[in-house]
């Protein structure tokens, strides 16, 4: 069977805790908890930002790792028995297959997010109208921070600007430029400066808006908003490609639905349970420098008593994650996968676009590095070998 796409990669990342920077909160968010896979071809870059900004709290990625991306001190075929088939699981038939109304469906997800108000010009504005706007704000005639704006969208008639802004712009059609004369209120505190000033605005109604309007599906749409980011060429490509993605999605949520049910595991080490509950910690720490704070202000704001009670509430989760880190494994200690260098520069060269990693490696340390691309080892390993019933 084909490999895994960055696509599939990237879009089933999260559903590792262990795996690089995935989303801990995610792990079994999806019934019967099937993917397993370590790579983050997508996420990789954003997490890695929001990861260095942890001023506060440092993040120690590979405690608990061997250098080779195990579990330090675990051999996981002490405790897995694999199905006997793993090397050449039999996929069921119609796995591979994919509707025309799922492609369709991932296509109008894409298109929505293209999709624009109609721009009416042609009558005056009414009140509950969502109008774009621009304006300028001056008092005594000198413009103030904060008081420029392009493109503005406003509903006419709300209280969403000071005083009675908005209630002014009703009547005035697109194209007009007035003026809206409007006093702060005293106190204001957004800006105290301003506080019970007299400020006039000048204001251009550029256009009501009307419905969302979707553009076209075609190869011009195509060329111009999607080529660059994912090298599609032409409509007939997203439709192949998202055809092909979906398919092997499939494939990869029945291999490890498949490796769960046939997997027998006498006992999840504590090690493996402490790595875990490691991984979900270090994405709180993460989550909470986002917003410039620390972990435990971040659990408080979650209502959550303490980092132990953190753990607890995500006990299964955990389990269920420990328990298929274990499989991976065990999968990779039974077929002979390592991650030695060639591996790891293969990995970043096809997900990242560069064999150098050392940025990663510094900051995440080699184990837990090489425990990304040893996932990412197994699970190609299951696909390409997978079989037809």
């Amino acid at each position: 069977m084909k490999k895994t796409t960055k696509f599939i990669s990237a879009a089933l990342a999260a559903a590792l805790c262990a795996g690089l920077l995935a989303g801990c909160n995610s792990a079994s968010s999806s019934s019967g908890s099937t993917s397993a896979s370590g790579s983050a071809s997508a996420s990789a870059s954003a997490s890695a930002s929001s990861s260095t900004s942890a001023s506060a709290e440092s993040i120690d990625y590979s405690k608990g790792l061997a250098e080779n991306g195990h579990i330090d001190g675990v051999t996981a075929l002490d405790y897995v028995t694999l199905p006997a088939d793993y090397a050449a699981i039999p996929l069921a038939a119609g796995t591979a297959d994919v509707s025309d109304e799922d492609v369709q469906a991932q296509i109008d997800s894409i298109m929505a997010q293209y999709a624009k108000p109609e721009q009416i010009t042609d009558r005056a504005i009414e009140d509950g109208d969502q109008v774009n706007i621009d304006y300028s704000g001056s008092i005594d005639g000198e413009k103030f921070d904060g008081g420029t704006a392009s493109s503005q969208s406003v509903q006419a008639g709300s209280a969403q600007f000071i005083n009675d802004f908005l209630t002014q712009i009703i009547g005035h059609t697109p194209g007009e430029t007035f003026d809206v004369e409007v006093t702060f209120p005293d106190p204001y505190e957004n800006n105290p400066d301003l506080a019970g000033k007299d400020a006039v605005f000048e204001v251009t109604i550029n256009y009501i808006e009307g419905e969302d309007v979707t553009p076209e599906f075609n190869d011009d749409f195509v060329k111009e908003n999607l080529t660059a980011s994912y090298g599609w060429e032409s409509a007939d490509d997203v439709r192949d490609s998202i055809r092909e993605d979906l398919r092997q999605s499939q494939i990869f949520q029945f291999i490890w639905n498949y490796m769960i049910e046939n997997s027998t595991v006498s006992e999840v080490p504590q090690a493996v349970l402490d790595f875990q509950s490691g991984a979900m910690l270090n994405q709180l720490k993460s989550q909470a420098s986002m917003y410039g704070i620390d972990s435990a202000t971040f659990l408080q704001a979650m209502g959550v008593a303490s980092e132990e009670a953190f753990l607890e509430q995500y006990a299964e989760d955990i389990k269920s994650s420990a328990t298929q880190l274990l499989i991976i494994q065990a999968i990779a200690e039974d077929a002979k996968l390592k991650a030695d260098d060639a591996a790891l520069a293969k990995y970043f060269s096809d997900n990242m676009g560069t064999e150098d990693y050392s940025t990663y490696e510094e900051h995440f340390g080699r184990p837990y590095v090489s425990m990304v691309v040893l996932s990412e080892l197994a699970n190609n390993y299951l696909m390409d070998n997978a079989v037809n019933a």
